[in-house]
């Protein structure tokens, strides 16, 4: 593993590299060999790191990697700066320390084949619309501003609803903690060195999984938009639970990947935009007027390429000092929630024919969970990925105000939607 992990590294630059701010313009610059640590221990010691989940890539590099132990099982987790890589070169990374593994290991005639890796495209991860375009007109450039404006606009001026803290409401309205939740803000405090990164997942079996891709192509939707559509429902009646009031603008952060055909051999990288599903309180709880709404916004999203012009308008004010520094530092939430859907995890490609999970010898894969990071005032953070055959829905939530009870309550309610989903059958 250790020999796979240091293999896998050098093929993937940024996920082993600092941030050195001496010059005017801060740049990436190489780990070193001391950076390439993996915290081994049986199941007994508890995942922790001396700074919580805070990682200062001026002095860290974005990886941090523990393994535990157990007689009959391994469990690993792996922490990516989003700065480093996204969610889809994570699974990438990830891919391909298993066939290293294999490699390792001496699978002979059945040892994968590793893919050619090009780390020269990682300095063209910064430009998201090709060369093919040619230089826009005056009035496709106009036509691009207003719609960067509107699109930030929206994300600055136009508050979601937040979503309620875990807990119980009183006669007063007013949300109580449990006395097991009286200390858990310590897990992302820099300085803690309690367990860290909690989160739940529930996995739909093959059948349920199969059932959904049958549901969604008749309506015109995608597994994405049924899973965006019941997340909306199950933040619903959370707030309405825990806030006393199930109104408000609900939004929802959408991560989409905007890699483009000929960058398949750039090692992991950031390469995702965000788009938001906004569901208003006309909307109602109604599923099939929530679906609407879902798919009215992704389709926006889709032919207008909305997730290119929220980059637009970031690169843009990054060129002005201090806006963006404003814009993160103002106490306002940009959704309610994240919602990713990373799609199928496949280790190998091509796959085993006989074979739905990775194996290498007596060692098997049984199932991979992942989830995005979240921000101030986003407080739950929801994904999907599916590996041999079976869907995993995975929840973190922000641990200031959700304990573990919280945040496998709420899981519970969006499995409950999902399945409601199946047996509806729309």
């Amino acid at each position: 593993f250790l020999a796979a992990f240091t293999d896998t590294l050098d093929r993937h630059p940024l996920v082993s590299a600092l941030v050195d701010e001496s010059t005017r313009v801060p740049q990436w610059i190489a780990g070193g060999v001391n950076q390439r640590a993996v915290d081994w221990a049986d199941e007994s010691v508890t995942i922790a790191h001396p700074a919580g989940e805070y990682i200062d890539l001026r002095t860290s590099t974005g990886l941090r990697v523990w393994v535990r132990t157990a007689a009959g099982s391994t469990r690993a987790l792996f922490e990516f700066h989003h700065a480093c890589c996204d969610g889809l070169a994570a699974l990438q990374f990830l891919a391909e320390l298993l066939a290293c593994y294999k490699i390792r290991a001496g699978g002979g005639a059945t040892s994968p084949q590793l893919r050619d890796l090009d780390a020269e495209q990682l300095r063209h991860r910064g430009v998201y619309v090709g060369p093919e375009r040619g230089k826009p007109s005056l009035g496709s450039a106009l036509q691009d501003i207003w719609v960067t404006a509107c699109v930030w606009s929206h994300i600055l001026f136009r508050t979601p609803a937040i979503l309620a803290a875990g807990g119980q409401l009183d006669d007063r309205g007013t949300t109580q903690r449990s006395k097991s939740d009286s200390a858990i803000d310590t897990s992302i405090r820099p300085g803690s060195v309690g367990p860290i990164l909690p989160f739940e997942s529930e996995t739909l079996s093959v059948e349920e999984s199969a059932a959904l891709r049958r549901i969604a192509a008749p309506l015109g939707a995608t597994i994405n938009d049924l899973f965006l559509r019941d997340f909306v429902l199950a933040l619903r009646e959370w707030n309405k639970k825990h806030a006393g009031s199930a109104g408000g603008r609900l939004r929802l952060n959408v991560p989409v990947n905007v890699r483009q055909r000929d960058e398949l051999r750039m090692p992991a990288a950031n390469r995702i935009g965000f788009a938001f599903v906004t569901c208003n309180e006309g909307d109602c709880d109604d599923p099939r007027q929530v679906l609407a709404a879902v798919l009215k916004e992704t389709r926006r999203i889709k032919e207008q390429q909305l997730a290119l012009y929220f980059l637009g308008g970031l690169d843009f004010s990054t060129r002005i000092p201090g806006v963006v520094s404003w814009a993160l530092g103002r106490n306002r939430s940009f959704a309610t929630a994240v919602m990713s859907n990373v799609g199928l995890f496949r280790p190998e490609t091509p796959p085993s024919p006989t074979e739905d999970r990775w194996s290498c010898g007596e060692l098997v894969l049984e199932s991979i969970a992942a989830v995005p990071p979240i921000r101030k005032l986003t407080r739950a953070a929801a994904l999907v990925i599916e590996y041999a055959g079976k869907m995993t829905m995975c929840l973190r939530c922000d641990p200031r105000f959700f304990g573990r009870e919280d945040t496998r309550a709420l899981l519970n309610e969006y499995v409950k939607r999902v399945r409601q989903t199946l047996e509806r059958g729309t």
